[in-house]
């Protein structure tokens, strides 16, 4: 895609700069989208309340993960954290699986607790029965999500920049 791309000379120093400028960017914005779905989680149960922050942190996302595979940066990234990391990049893709799984089931039943049970012991029981149930469903869900998406996207990263070396 060479939509954005200038013609020219550019100083490569600059370049970086705003390279290094346009992630934080992208960081602040997945973060504001984040705190935004959670502050109107807790204060209204509908749904289609927070859809336009949910589309701007999934198309930004994949938009980002996609364009890495497909310009085989994400097997670079991955042999290059093999290599300086003690724990390769599948076992941290579980445990990023599990700590979402786990941070969900934790959100669910806190939420459940608050917006639908009216006593102490009502609030419990909500908070327990939606946790376990969302333990036992999030948890295989985002860790085998990320093992397989790692997988594929990791042969066909490599496959591009194989590609891309022979070219």
């Amino acid at each position: 895609m060479k939509w954005f791309n200038k013609k020219g000379n550019q100083d490569e120093r600059i370049v970086n700069l705003k390279n290094k400028v346009y992630k934080e960017a992208y960081i602040l914005i997945m973060y504001l989208c984040g705190i935004s779905i959670l502050i109107k989680s807790f204060l209204s149960w509908e749904t289609y309340s927070m859809l336009t922050e949910v589309i701007v942190i999934l198309a930004g996302s994949i938009y980002f993960g996609v364009r890495s595979v497909m310009l085989g940066i994400y097997s670079d990234e991955v042999e290059v954290h093999d290599q300086t990391s003690k724990m390769s990049y599948s076992q941290r893709n579980v445990i990023t699986g599990l700590i979402i799984g786990i941070s969900m089931a934790l959100f669910l039943g806190i939420r459940s607790s608050v917006l639908f049970a009216d006593t102490a012991h009502e609030k419990w029981w909500y908070f327990f029965l939606v946790f376990i149930f969302s333990l036992l469903l999030y948890i295989p869900l985002f860790a085998g999500f990320n093992v397989i998406v790692h997988h594929f996207a990791n042969k066909a990263s490599q496959k591009a920049a194989s590609k891309d070396q022979c070219d």
